[in-house]
């Protein structure tokens, strides 16, 4: 079948200079001024009688007022149903006991406002004059929600189809794989998979509502135009009937942390590029006495900043990314430390050893004071612009009573900040930022990594990893039977889908497929016609989108930004996939194919199939060992914005004149379709106009 690929600086000229630079000694470091006073905006707090707490930010600036509310509980397992804590907070306003789901939206949108659940809360914005209406679907929609089950259904499916686009992106795979190794026995290291998900009911949804949704666990904070008295008036009319109730605390250790260094390697086939992800718990609380400095830490290692040392040194010095950061998270229960690029195959061995270098040169090495200040000025002007947004004031309010901070925290922040020396620094260091406690995760092609990659382990071995994180077992893969190579594989599966003879009977076929792509419904039509004509139109309510279409010998390529001919590999890959029946002449067109192992595919076994074209291209096919169809491909594109991975599935094979075609084609990948197949039309004489 054919594939699918999706394929300022501005400078400021620096006013007297020559003045300047004779009036300045540029041989003096100068000082770091006095950290800039400000004053934060005040909140006021008060507690219904049924233990919500409310938090209030007064801004008559404009006349709006937003709602946030918080249900502060602590993670629970949820084991095999995993996804079913995010599902309850994303679908409580999916509808409630009195209203449908299509009635809560009409009603939103008439008053122009805005209204979004989530895990564990809900936040929505509103113009002043029609807060009453607001607070009444915003109260019906937390106290009484119904969480239908067509919905839950619903989102199940649109969970599952984001799930199949992941598997392909390296920086997904590798942020779900260091999640879970790093939080073992640890709520934090349960990861969504089709089959969690599929596992989810709304019996899961209801039973943690239920259980969790307490006004005695719960924040709600509201900023803008409203006064201290309208906002404990409406609090109490609208959330004061919430009854409370006992909230079970979960129980649970800190994960532990590695003795020595893991290394932990995903395989993708032929991979040209490595996705790198180092990372590790740690123990790091928001407003705790770490925080600061661990942020200026964190920041001179891998802000992003060009000044920062990962990215001077392996973009800048070496040249192996666009882009090195690490990030440090705080967390009331546990956080954690990254570090990560996506770097060249050939490179990852260096690349994983300068990031080591860097973590320990920001352990064994006191940071100069010039570096120091520019990150301190950083946080600072990051610090202060945030003040303009008065939700910052309330997220301040709400961190300060959450987390038990002192009172003053937020307004001496820029204090504290000025305060952090280079031997702080050199301390958090030392204590958040340890290569020696480590998991390095990579995503790449495991058979030009393995070896280099040991070196980096302290047992000296590296762990085989699937997507989600489950170790494989390299002994565990079947042999291939005796007997057995591709010729024997291509032709059991032409056999399968009706024989050479019939195969060779067909001199065009015209295809007829569509798909749902954001809500609208594609066309697309799919011509070939013998030796090696290809042709594809996609539409939309009759109008042409897209347009590709290849002569045997050249070919071009139409969309709404007009006409473009096909060039270089892209044409001689093309030529390939124009050949009518190409898998009864790999030999003679160039083709190199190899049987390469036995691998499940959608819970059957299947003989993998390396499929290499003149140009390098390489495709992965899958054809399933008993009834010989083939089941997937996969191929590998790199684009400036990294390496992709699209998967192709095949299934519901129907007959037509003798010859069976998959009329189920699902692409997951750079993009997400099902293609439905309508028609198959063999041998109506195609013109070569189309073409």
């Amino acid at each position: 079948m054919k594939k699918f690929k999706s394929i300022i600086l501005t400078l400021i000229a620096a006013l007297f200079a020559n003045v300047l630079f004779a009036q300045l000694d540029r041989s003096i470091q100068p000082q770091p001024g006095p950290a800039p006073e400000f004053k934060i905006g005040e909140h006021k707090t008060f507690t219904l009688d049924n233990g919500l707490k409310v938090i209030v930010v007064e801004n008559h600036k404009t006349p709006r007022v937003s709602y946030q509310l918080t249900i502060d509980v602590n993670p629970v397992f949820e084991k095999d149903a995993k996804g079913y804590v995010s599902m309850a907070g994303d679908l409580l306003r999916s509808g409630t006991n009195t209203k449908l789901k299509v009635e809560i939206d009409e009603a939103i949108d008439f008053i122009g406002a805005d209204l979004y659940t989530f895990k564990n809360g809900m936040y929505g914005m509103t113009l002043t004059k029609h807060k009453t209406t607001f607070l009444e679907l915003m109260s019906d929609i937390l106290l009484d929600p119904s969480y239908p089950k067509e919905e839950v259904e619903k989102t199940k499916k649109q969970q599952l189809a984001g799930l199949a686009s992941s598997k392909t992106n390296p920086n997904v795979i590798a942020n779900r794989v260091g999640q879970k190794l790093r939080n073992q026995q640890h709520p934090y290291g349960e990861i969504e998979t089709e089959s969690t998900i599929e596992k989810i009911t709304r019996d899961h949804l209801v039973q943690y509502y239920n259980t969790y949704y307490k006004p005695n666990v719960s924040y709600l904070v509201i900023v803008g135009d409203i006064s201290l008295k309208e906002a404990k008036k409406d609090a109490e009319k609208y959330f004061g009937s919430w009854k409370k109730g006992d909230v079970p605390k979960q129980e649970y250790q800190f994960p532990n942390k590695n003795i020595g260094t893991r290394v932990a390697l995903v395989h993708k086939d032929d991979a040209v590029q490595s996705y790198v992800n180092i990372t590790y718990p740690v123990n790091l609380k928001i407003g705790g006495k770490d925080a600061i400095s661990g942020s200026i830490a964190n920041n001179i290692l891998g802000s992003g900043t060009f000044s920062s040392r990962l990215l001077s040194n392996l973009r800048e010095d070496k040249g192996y990314t666009y882009g090195a950061y690490s990030s440090l998270s705080k967390n009331a229960y546990v956080g954690n430390f990254r570090a990560f690029a996506q770097v060249g195959t050939e490179v990852t061995d260096d690349a994983v050893n300068q990031f080591i270098i860097e973590m320990n040169r920001m352990k064994n090495e006191v940071v100069d004071t010039e570096t120091l200040s520019l990150f301190k000025t950083i946080l600072t002007g990051s610090f202060a612009r945030s003040l303009e947004d008065p939700q910052t004031i309330a997220r301040f309010a709400f961190n300060s009573i959450k987390y038990d901070l002192p009172e003053d925290y937020y307004q001496t922040y820029l204090e504290k900040i000025d305060e952090v020396t280079k031997e702080q620094v050199q301390v958090v260091s030392k204590k958040y930022i340890d290569a020696n406690q480590a998991i390095i995760v990579v995503i790449g092609d495991k058979n030009k990594l393995y070896e280099d990659l040991k070196k980096y382990s302290s047992t000296g071995e590296v762990e085989i990893y699937d997507i989600n994180g489950n170790p494989v077992k390299e002994e565990s893969g079947k042999a291939l039977p005796e007997g057995i190579d591709a010729n024997v594989v291509i032709e059991k599966y032409v056999n399968a889908i009706g024989g050479k003879e019939a195969l060779e009977k067909i001199q065009d076929i015209k295809m007829t497929a569509t798909t749902s792509m954001n809500g609208m419904e594609l066309k697309q039509t799919t011509y070939k016609k013998a030796p090696n004509m290809y042709a594809m139109i996609m539409s939309m309510n009759g109008n042409v989108m897209m347009q590709q279409a290849f002569n045997g010998e050249r070919g071009i390529m139409k969309t709404f930004q007009g006409e473009n001919e096909i060039i270089g590999d892209d044409l001689e890959n093309l030529k390939i996939d124009a050949v009518m029946n190409a898998e009864l002449k790999y030999s003679e067109i160039g083709v190199v194919v190899t049987l390469e192992a036995i691998e499940p595919v959608n819970e059957s076994d299947a003989y993998k199939l390396k499929i290499v074209n003149p140009t390098g291209q390489t495709t992965y096919d899958y054809f399933d060992v008993e009834s010989g169809l083939k089941v997937q491909s996969k191929q590998t594109s790199v684009t400036p914005q990294g390496e992709f991975t699209q998967v192709i599935n095949y299934t519901d094979y129907q007959e037509i004149n003798s010859v069976k075609f998959p009329f189920s084609i699902k692409i997951s990948g750079v993009q997400n379709m099902e293609l439905k197949v309508s028609s198959v039309e063999i041998n109506t004489d195609l013109s070569d106009d189309l073409f």
